[in-house]
């Protein structure tokens, strides 16, 4: 006994926005701020001062009254004599530690820091980022904003770090140090070598690349030109405009030029005018257990937001396409950070870190040309689906039941939810089959996705029998959908004699 599918899909759309974990209850917040105050207080006391730094400094953490935003006080103690990058990653890695801490117990939205009740950028007011980012009232849902008018689209990727020259050890270095096997400046640029070919195929957009490809050599270094930071690719290109490659900056370590290269980022993206910037990075903390592709916006910039939470949608949208990736951890939201990447841009932007070269598993991940081609995949796909005006709707399929009378045939229908590519791909393999039936996989491939979606059935039968198949649907951009098909084969009516 032998069932055949043919037919064509309809397309139905469904946007949805992923609702964010609920806040914890008051109680739990009262019981859990004195150990969140003694884990910055651990924390800050290993630190090595930069200049301007109080040898003590007594932090204090409490939640909002929303539950949903800590708030850390650090006081004037904390405040260095300038501000420089090493500073910014230093307040950044202790919102890190909170959120990692707090993820899988009371999520949080964001971390706040405070100086004697005052933001960082009272004391450095030249460090605030345009003007004209505005804090949203609420979280805009993506499925009401219209389509950006963005023609085809310009993007800068940008790989994080990259070699830098030390003033102080007057040497040339990566920016970050080797762990599992991966320092992260030499792997940003695979992901973002993929990222740029998935942009101009799938979105035809045009893209610029922060740090340079060359295999050649840098004059100065004498390494190849893709080891080097996006500082001097600029420089080489816009030897005319300094102010962006040679942003004024101290820094008592010697990292002057380290500092120049994540402010020209945003600026060269700036300067260029983009739509938007993705900035790519692999991620580190000193518990060797945290994991995870996380991703993070500006918190005055709610279309980047926007950008960074479908970003986290259709990476793991990706991820969950593949088996053994399946279950990657991806955090369940962006989170808002005034990293000067995000910070200092004029466009949509945002940093999107690949999992922690410091755990093992991740580590792994990052080397792998599978989990870099499945996480840009879904981060093109974030990209193109945010011109559109689009929301976060996973691909997901239903199969309906049909029900079939022996030597004829029924059509069963089929629904999509999400934004599937097509040509799509229909494959099955049997899952249940009767004693004495022949049963066959069912197959099909859609090109059209305004043709009416039906799947059409045919069985012969002197008994009632039931088949099934798990089927699995396949777009174009590799991202599957499964579900489970079921035929009812009936005999016809006898006949009276």
């Amino acid at each position: 006994m032998a069932a055949h599918a043919e037919g064509a899909l309809e397309h139905v759309p469904v946007a949805a926005t992923a609702s964010a974990p609920a806040a914890a209850p008051p109680e739990e917040r009262f019981e859990l701020e004195p150990i969140l105050t003694a884990i910055v207080q651990g924390h800050v006391a290993a630190e090595e001062r930069l200049p301007g730094q109080q040898p003590i400094v007594v932090p204090h953490v409490w939640y909002s009254d929303t539950g949903d935003v800590l708030n850390v006080e650090l006081g004037k103690a904390y405040l260095p004599t300038d501000y420089t990058i090493t500073f910014e990653e230093r307040v950044s890695d202790i919102g890190d530690l909170l959120i990692s801490y707090t993820e899988q117990r009371t999520p949080i939205y964001r971390v706040d820091v405070w100086f004697e009740g005052k933001d960082i950028f009272f004391y450095f007011p030249e460090e605030r980022g345009p003007e004209d980012k505005i804090v949203p009232k609420q979280p805009q849902e993506a499925k009401h904003l219209p389509k950006r008018d963005l023609g085809n689209g310009r993007v800068l990727v940008s790989a994080g770090h990259g070699i830098y020259y030390n003033s102080r050890y007057k040497d040339w270095r990566a920016q970050r140090d080797p762990v599992n096997r991966v320092v992260e400046d030499f792997w940003t640029p695979s992901f973002a070598r993929r990222l740029a070919k998935f942009l101009q195929e799938r979105s035809d957009a045009e893209v610029i690349r922060a740090r340079s490809s060359d295999a050649t050599r840098h004059a100065d270094s004498k390494m190849p030109w893709y080891y080097m930071a996006a500082r001097y690719h600029i420089q080489a290109m816009l030897p005319e405009v300094p102010s962006i490659w040679n942003s004024p900056g101290k820094s008592a370590l010697g990292m002057e030029e380290r500092d120049q290269d994540i402010r020209s980022r945003p600026l060269f993206a700036n300067h260029l005018g983009v739509d938007a910037a993705i900035h790519l990075h692999t991620n580190a903390d000193a518990r060797p257990e945290i994991r995870g592709v996380r991703v993070f916006h500006h918190m005055k910039s709610p279309e980047s937001k926007r950008l960074a939470d479908l970003a986290l949608c259709y990476m793991k949208e990706s991820l969950s396409s593949n088996d053994f990736y399946s279950t990657f951890p991806v955090a369940r939201q962006a989170n808002p950070k005034d990293h000067g990447e995000n910070r200092l841009a004029t466009m949509p932007s945002i940093i999107a870190k690949l999992g922690f070269h410091t755990n093992k598993d991740d580590a792994d991940a990052i080397q792998n040309e599978t989990f870099q081609t499945l996480t840009m995949r879904g981060l093109e796909k974030a990209y193109r689906l945010f011109r559109q005006g689009n929301g976060c709707a996973p691909f997901d399929a239903t199969y309906s039941d049909v029900t079939v009378m022996s030597d004829s045939t029924a059509a069963a229908s089929i629904t999509f939810a999400g934004f599937p590519s097509f040509p799509v791909r229909l494959e099955s393999v049997v899952a249940e089959c009767p004693s004495g039936v022949m049963c066959w996989p069912i197959a099909g491939y859609f090109k059209d996705p305004t043709a009416p979606l039906t799947m059409s059935h045919s069985c012969l039968a002197k008994e009632p029998f039931t088949m099934k198949w798990n089927v699995r649907f396949i777009d174009a951009d590799g991202i599957s959908a499964r579900t489970t098909a079921v035929m009812h084969c009936k005999p016809k009516a006898k006949t009276p004699s």
